[in-house]
């Protein structure tokens, strides 16, 4: 048994080599050659395995080992000197694993507080996007960036310097986005008012180029769903309606009764542009 134990280990049958070893030695837990073989094995894997997890179960099994030994065998004072050196080999690796595991914690701590303080600095230059921003386009991406690099973070891994940066780049963000959409908003009210002023003024135009054309129901609500009527009041500044005051009245003023009857019923009819 003992041969076959050897022959998995040395091919590297993990599995086999602990299940052959294990059954050993619990058949035989007070001998010492076969209690060192087993007990040198599972030190090893606890030694040299890439996974702090298996380490310590191997360590721990290793000690569950040496414990049931210690029990079972004959003692003499040079095997309980062994004993004590056995022992110490467990503490020191179990201690060797606690070293690589805080380590480790404190490698993933430093990696993410990087990864977290290149996520602000990106938050801060895009403030500077939002100003430069000119069209409801690049506004846009730019919200994306902002979402994509705020849930790339781990704010419970934040310093508490990282959780001041985070919230002032927040509240600043917040005014910064609503500025810009009244802003945009504004830039396209702007252009829907120059194009309804455009529209307008055509109107004017091929009215009074042609008033006994638009005596003509039809082509009167041609012009005037195409124009007059096109647009949502709403969104007029005051010296648009002004401007469609004077327009409407001006033709308004130039029709028969039934004109004026078909002109009013456009005006509820016509569909708005909205945009």
């Amino acid at each position: 048994m003992l041969s076959l134990f050897e022959k998995y280990k040395n091919d590297g049958k993990i599995t086999e080599a602990l299940l052959v070893g294990r059954n050993l030695f619990n058949r035989n837990s007070g001998d010492e050659i076969i209690f060192s073989a087993y007990f040198e094995y599972l030190c090893t894997l606890a030694e040299t395995l890439p996974s702090l997890a298996d380490r310590i179960n191997f360590a721990e099994q290793a000690s569950v080992a040496l414990a049931f030994y210690s029990e079972n065998a004959e003692l003499t004072s040079e095997s309980v000197d062994a004993l004590s050196g056995q022992q110490q080999r467990i503490d020191v690796i179990l201690s060797e694993i606690e070293s690589t595991k805080a380590k480790r914690v404190a490698d993933e701590r430093a990696e993410i507080e990087a990864h977290n303080s290149e996520c602000l600095k990106k938050l801060y230059s895009l403030k500077d996007e939002i100003n430069r921003a000119t069209t409801q386009d690049e506004f846009d991406k730019i919200l994306v960036k902002i979402r994509e690099t705020d849930t790339t973070m781990d704010k419970d891994e934040f310093t508490d310097e990282q959780s001041s940066i985070y919230e002032s780049l927040t509240r600043d963000h917040t005014e910064l986005i609503s500025e810009k959409m009244h802003q945009l908003e504004h830039i396209k009210n702007i252009a829907y008012n120059k194009q309804a002023a455009d529209a307008f003024a055509s109107a004017f135009e091929r009215f009074r180029k042609d008033e006994n054309k638009y005596r003509n129901q039809s082509q009167l609500f041609l012009l005037a769903s195409t124009t007059l009527f096109a647009f949502d009041a709403s969104r007029l500044f005051n010296e648009t309606l002004i401007y469609y005051n004077h327009v409407y009245s001006y033709i308004f003023s130039k029709l028969d009764d039934d004109g004026k009857l078909a002109l009013t019923r456009y005006s509820i009819e016509c569909e708005r542009k909205l945009r």
